[in-house]
């Protein structure tokens, strides 16, 4: 999946360049999230072509705006986003309209996700109206934090949760009948960190750490726990002696 910039959000007018910049603000976070390890299914931003002269708010430009931001990083970031981050140049011949704007660009959105800077009601919700080809289509749009639990599965956001019933950290644990359940030997912070860099194969997710092999079991939602699994088939540790080198 990828995550497209919506360019037409960035041509509606602020009351104020207060408001201009705090919502800038709201925007770069969205970004800096979808770009965080535990977005999976993100493989990348694109945007269009964004003008920087455009006034985001009277007699305000875009410009001015992003020379507001305090830290230079921040700076580079958000320019990077709405002006060389993988440009896209759509190869496609039916723009997307939005509310009567035209966006070549959105239309990539289709079957993948916008980002759009808050500045009409019309990007409010999660799911942004347009027309393609004559055709309307609903895109899936983050404008705010919720939006984004809203997609977690869509995103391919994974929450570790600790089994210590079933898997304790210091030793192999029998439970149940005759059971015996492997050991987590991570704390939760890396079982967290180690998910969101797990493949999947054969409809299970692992991932290598340390030279053990680690298994993580889907409990409903964006849920797993996960365990030592040493004992995983030599295809599967080839796989991920490959992939974790």
């Amino acid at each position: 999946m990828i995550a497209v910039i919506n360019d037409v959000s960035f041509q509606y007018l602020f009351a104020t360049k207060e408001l201009a910049i705090e919502y800038m603000h709201r925007f770069l976070d969205i970004c800096k999230r979808v770009k965080r390890d535990e977005v999976t299914n993100v493989h990348e931003i694109k945007t269009g072509v964004i003008d920087t002269q455009r006034e985001i708010s009277n007699d305000f430009k875009l410009i001015q705006l992003l020379q507001n931001f305090q830290t230079r990083e921040e700076r580079t970031f958000l320019l990077g986003l709405l002006t060389n981050q993988g440009t896209y140049r759509s190869e496609q011949g039916n723009p997307c309209w939005i509310a009567e704007k035209e966006s070549l660009v959105c239309t990539y959105a289709i079957d993948n996700i916008l980002i759009s800077l808050l500045s009409n009601a019309l990007f409010e919700t999660p799911v942004v109206k347009g027309i393609v080809a004559g055709e309307e289509i609903d895109l899936r749009n983050l404008s705010k934090m919720e939006h984004i639990n809203y997609y977690r599965k869509e995103l391919g956001i994974r929450r570790f949760i600790a089994n210590d019933t079933k898997h304790k950290f210091d030793r192999e644990n029998p439970y149940g009948k005759g059971k015996v359940g492997s050991r987590m030997d991570l704390n939760d912070e890396e079982a967290q960190d180690l998910l969101n860099k797990a493949v999947e194969i054969k409809g299970r997710l692992y991932a290598k750490k340390n030279g053990h092999y680690y298994a993580f079991q889907h409990e409903g939602d964006v849920n797993y726990h996960g365990y030592r699994a040493d004992d995983v088939g030599e295809d599967i540790k080839y796989q991920l002696d490959k992939e974790f080198a």
